[in-house]
């Protein structure tokens, strides 16, 4: 039985379909968020097939329905995940992997593709996302072909069915508290597609084809504190450099701060194939937890040339959330956020957050008109199965926003509802 089924014996309000497919999604399957397989030590523990080899398998099931300030409505509803092998390091020096990930659609109405959990065109994908030889020696390890590249504007960006998977050549190691990082990006698959295309092609450039040449680094220090550089270079498009820190001050043995700041500057390079810019943006944070109670308050900004871009991955700023990453040009944006983790409070693996952003004094790129005021609320819950339990590996988790924009016909509203089974041989 579909949902498209159930749902024509009586037509239901848009809420209760919501609803529906959330307790259907709940009766199926559905944790662990891995995002896929990468070069390393394999467990110890664990099943392994002939010659060593780990088998990988990550399911999901998401149902997403959204309906934007303008009206448009976007729905659909996926089974899938991923299948992965991974074989031990041979003679101590190479590693194969390999991972094929489905986005089974299960329901998607036609004229309402968007949801990024199916194509445009609301049909299934399946894409050979991973499939590396890695190389180690002296510390160092050396990825080629497709793989999962995980920096500051570069990422998997694993918020829908499957994340962005890349074809790269990547040298890594670390040096004490210090982790690096490099290589060369020629093409990315992103979350709703099962082509690889030019990085220069997916950050909407037109001209001769090119990749992105990028390093970066992350020195860990203290208890929690860290500081992260990273230069991205995408030949004939634009290049950005990002840079953050994260300084972590125990108050007491249940209270904790930590104050965060990024800096990301872009500006157009080469050819400029999507135009000639340049622009910046910045973010503070504050963190405060206390028991089971977590709060923060947040800023950013947008320099006034143009909105900060990020094509090859989610976006790194403070204030990036469900529905928009409040990065347009001009925009200042501010937000507060409340968590709860109920495990001391007799619920073991619920958690939840509340969190609001505001932003203002928008521009429109190029001709710097002012844009609409415009604010989102977020809300999110989470509840994980105990290990050693009947149901170890498998999350839910519900996401529901609002978003208003001055002078829209309407408020927009998203909802996420997902799980996740992390399968245990």
């Amino acid at each position: 039985m579909t949902v498209t089924n159930a749902c024509a014996v009586r037509r239901p309000t848009r809420g209760c379909r919501c609803f529906v497919a959330a307790l259907f999604m709940l009766a199926l399957s559905g944790a662990a968020g891995a995002q896929g397989i990468s070069p390393g030590d394999l467990p110890k523990d664990g099943y392994k097939l002939p010659g060593g080899i780990e088998p990988v398998v990550q399911l999901r099931t998401y149902y997403f329905e959204s309906e934007s300030t303008s009206g448009k409505e976007t729905e659909a509803w996926a089974l899938g995940g991923w299948l992965g092998l991974r074989t031990p390091w041979y003679g101590d020096v190479f590693q194969a992997g390999a991972n094929y990930y489905i986005s089974g659609k299960l329901y998607g109405p036609e004229g309402k593709g968007g949801t990024r959990l199916l194509t445009s065109d609301q049909d299934s994908i399946y894409v050979l996302g991973e499939a590396f030889g890695a190389f180690r020696f002296a510390g160092q390890t050396f990825t080629a072909y497709r793989q999962l590249v995980n920096r500051p504007f570069i990422n998997p960006n694993d918020s829908r069915m499957i994340p962005n998977t890349f074809e790269a050549y990547t040298l890594s190691g670390k040096q004490d508290d210090v982790a690096y990082t490099g290589g060369y990006i020629t093409k990315a698959k992103l979350r709703d597609t099962d082509d690889f295309r030019w990085m220069s092609n997916v950050a909407g450039g037109t001209g001769d084809q090119a990749g992105v040449a990028y390093a970066g680094m992350t020195w860990n220090f203290g208890k929690g504190g860290s500081v992260r550089l990273d230069e991205q270079y995408a030949v004939d498009v634009f290049n950005t450099f990002y840079a953050d820190v994260r300084y972590p001050i125990a108050l007491d043995d249940k209270t904790s701060l930590a104050l965060g700041a990024q800096y990301y500057p872009q500006t157009s390079v080469g050819d400029e194939q999507i135009g000639s810019f340049s622009t910046w943006g910045y973010g503070l944070q504050a963190v405060v937890n206390h028991g089971p109670f977590g709060g923060q308050l947040t800023w950013t900004q947008t320099g006034t040339g143009y909105s900060t871009q990020n094509p090859f991955g989610s976006h790194p700023s403070y204030n990036s959330i469900q529905q928009v990453d409040f990065n347009s040009a001009g925009e200042k944006s501010w937000g507060i956020r409340g968590d709860v983790d109920f495990a001391s409070l007799g619920a073991p693996g619920l958690t939840a957050y509340v969190f609001y952003v505001a932003g203002t004094d928008r521009l429109a790129n190029g001709t710097g008109a002012p844009l609409p005021d415009r604010n989102e609320t977020d809300v999110r819950v989470d509840y994980a199965f105990a290990k050693g339990t009947l149901l170890e590996g498998l999350s839910a988790t519900f996401r529901y926003s609002w978003l208003h924009e001055d002078g829209a016909a309407q408020t927009g509203t998203q909802l996420r509802a997902y799980l996740n089974y992390a399968v245990s041989f």
